[in-house]
């Protein structure tokens, strides 16, 4: 049985889906001095498990670096039209071409197939974050390229506030092989 939070979300993603900025959330990574890094990234679904959050990333980029030394990650994603924000504590797994597990070219390969052309093309540019000028695109290819990075955040932690007239606030918290979960004043 899926935990409450989880059904909450998914609500939250149908109310909220006529407004194509509403599947984009905020990820806060730990990077090698320390210090902390957030970015905009794109929800691309939930992982096989039904709760794990997934994204795409560019292995070149330097989350996978942050995410490498520190697994943990913290994200926060609002939904404009319903008034609510989602604060999630997970543990990253990221599924690269150097992971020749079954499961993880299952992964990588489904994500890829589910891509528009226009976000494939993304992953054969030149190596982001570098000075305009340097590194060299890659050739284009039918099948994911080494570039190509599916990564998936388990939460263990759910914070749910809806900040709408009637404001609430949840938290969720995994126990075990279960969830447990707590009204919180707003």
């Amino acid at each position: 049985m899926k935990p409450a939070w989880h059904e909450r979300l998914k609500k939250s993603i149908a109310k909220n889906k006529r407004d194509a900025h509403n599947r984009y959330f905020q990820l806060a990574t730990v990077a090698g001095d320390g210090t902390p890094r957030v970015r905009m990234v794109v929800f691309r679904g939930f992982s096989d498990d039904g709760l794990s959050l997934s994204i795409i990333t560019d292995t070149r980029s330097q989350k996978i670096s942050e995410l490498a030394s520190c697994s943990s990650v913290e994200i926060g994603w609002y939904f404009t039209h319903t008034r609510e924000q989602y604060r999630f504590r997970c543990d990253s797994k990221i599924y690269t071409a150097a992971d020749d597990s079954q499961d993880a070219l299952d992964k990588r390969e489904r994500v890829w197939s589910a891509l528009s052309e226009a976000a494939k093309e993304q992953f054969f540019w030149i190596t982001p974050g570098v000075p305009e000028g340097t590194g060299e695109a890659l050739s284009f290819t039918k099948t994911p390229p080494d570039t190509f990075a599916v990564i998936v955040f388990e939460p263990h932690s759910v914070d749910h506030l809806v900040l709408a007239k009637q404001q609430t606030r949840t938290r969720s918290e995994r126990v075990d092989a279960g969830w447990s979960e707590q009204a919180l004043n707003p």
